[in-house]
């Protein structure tokens, strides 16, 4: 895989998710993929992650996670992404309020063949609830 078909296969994945197609942005990443998160003790399997963008795609209208930056190499590929959407339906424990989110995060991934084997996530894991959660916060 050339640099930049390793940047391709990520920005296909996430143009999946962009449209609905959970199950089509998963298709990218080997089955036994885990996902780091920083801040947690142990990985994310790729059903939990599978689950998770459930959830934030049912509770999230418009739902659409942007590319601030992408690069990488035939291994690698690094990205800083802006998730953005509109809470309109339960998530976890927080009432739907039509409140906007926006959440900052980065990701390594590591890519084997035309498949991501390995990803790590950096962000402030409570940036989302506190948009959720705060009453007294002005729309974004």
């Amino acid at each position: 895989m050339d640099d930049s078909k390793a940047v391709d296969s990520v920005r296909s994945a996430v143009a999946a998710l962009n449209d609905g197609n959970i199950q089509g942005y998963l298709g990218s990443f080997d089955p036994g993929c885990l996902r780091w998160v920083a801040g947690l003790d142990q990985p994310l399997s790729l059903a939990e992650v599978s689950n998770g963008l459930e959830q934030l795609n049912t509770a999230f209208e418009s739902l659409h996670l942007h590319e601030d930056l992408l690069f990488g190499d035939h291994r690698f590929a690094f990205a800083r992404w802006r998730m953005r959407g509109r809470h309109v339906k339960n998530y976890l424990e927080f009432a739907a309020r039509g409140k906007p989110i926006d959440v900052e995060t980065c990701e390594v991934y590591e890519i084997r063949g035309d498949r991501v084997v390995t990803t790590w996530t950096y962000g402030d894991l409570g940036q989302l609830f506190r948009q959720i959660a705060d009453e007294e916060a002005d729309a974004l």
